[in-house]
């Protein structure tokens, strides 16, 4: 009987400091666990670093030409919120960035249907597709998600730069229109030599 009850004393003590490491082993988890959570939350709201990646503004005749292209004032309304936004924001916003992206490529108008436009739009496209990935998955990479918008946001005005060269004058034009002037002010001055009495 004395040895069941030291049986039952060390089976009693020895399950006591089994629970006791258990319990201090899921609070150091749950320490650890709140720690990743803070730091992670602590890194995704940092701003997107866009500071490498340089502004493109569009011309005036390209500006004009895109103002009734709703698909692409909703995505560069997107892109614009880009450099106020925290990587957090961004992951937030990764499905409505990559929807409104889709729409611009399905609505390419008439001025801008050329080869080098739909390139920079696929291209755009597919930035906007990886940073969708990247922004579902668990837990998501900051470093990722910021290196990601900061492509698509160059990519983005890659494809203002191509909207700007519809509407850029080729140098053969430029060539062309001094070849105009210069013939023109050859008459202006035959015509002069021309009207003036003979001596």
């Amino acid at each position: 009987m004395m040895k069941q009850n030291r049986i039952n004393l060390i089976a009693t003590f020895l399950l006591g400091v089994f629970l006791i490491s258990c319990g201090n082993s899921e609070e150091q988890s749950n320490s650890e666990s709140d720690t990743f959570q803070e730091k992670n939350a602590k890194t995704f709201s940092q701003k997107v670093d866009l500071s490498k990646v340089r502004e493109v503004k569009l011309l005036r005749e390209a500006n004009d030409a895109s103002v009734n292209w709703m698909a692409f004032t909703t995505a560069r309304n997107e892109i614009n919120r880009m450099p106020d936004f925290t990587l957090q924001e961004v992951v937030n916003n990764s499905n409505n960035i990559f929807r409104s992206i889709q729409e611009l490529q399905d609505s390419i108008p008439t001025d801008f249907q050329e080869v080098p436009i739909q390139a920079r739009l696929n291209v755009l496209l597919t930035k906007a597709y990886l940073l969708e990935g990247e922004a579902n998955k668990q837990p998501p990479s900051a470093k990722n998600i910021d290196s990601l918008s900061a492509e698509l946001y160059k990519e983005f005005g890659n494809l203002k730069i191509q909207l700007n060269e519809v509407f850029l004058k080729s140098v053969e034009d430029f060539e062309f229109e001094l070849d105009e002037r210069i013939r023109k002010q050859d008459s202006l001055a035959q015509l002069k030599k021309d009207s003036l009495p003979n001596n």
